[in-house]
């Protein structure tokens, strides 16, 4: 071999170590890749569920704040129709008329103060109570519970024909 000949098969050594040597990076290369793809697609999926996990929560949440704006909707009817007791005639009568037909006219009213004494002087007030209304008009008695909101007893005021509410 003359020295050529050894130069240009040093130069082909050489060139396929270098082609070696970028086939092996290449690899590398195509491995770290390969293996940051797959971290990337555990990363996404680590997110996905927790923005799921999140949106799950929030929409509870805002569920739970419904009901609750719900309730104390509710709630506050409630209030309003225990408190709203009719303290005017006007008003007694606009409460007992949500519940039965009033006759025309201007009826007598009176809250009873001593239901006990009421109830044995005469059978038609058998289940007034302390703070009930008796609304009379010409023909007919009604007796109102503003803290209920009822109409405990109604009839005709010769108390021969009951009506009930």
């Amino acid at each position: 071999m003359n020295i050529e000949e050894f130069e240009k098969n040093q130069t082909n050594n050489h060139v396929s170590h270098e082609d070696s040597f970028a086939v092996d990076e290449t690899a590398s290369i195509k491995q770290k890749i390969k293996e940051r793809k797959s971290k990337q697609k555990k990363l996404k999926l680590i997110l996905g569920a927790g923005i799921f996990v999140i949106v799950i929560l929030l929409s509870l949440v805002a569920y739970s704040q419904y009901k609750l704006y719900i309730l104390t909707q509710e709630e506050k009817k409630v209030e309003t129709v225990s408190n709203s007791t009719p303290k005017t005639g006007e008003e007694v009568v606009k409460a007992l008329s949500r519940h039965i037909l009033v006759p025309q006219g201007n009826p007598q009213i009176a809250e009873v103060q001593d239901a006990a004494k009421l109830r044995d002087t005469q059978a038609f007030f058998k289940d007034v109570e302390t703070g009930d209304i008796v609304v009379v008009y010409e023909s007919t008695i009604f007796v109102y519970r503003p803290s209920k909101d009822i109409v405990v007893a109604s009839g005709d005021i010769s108390g021969t024909g009951q009506l009930k509410p």
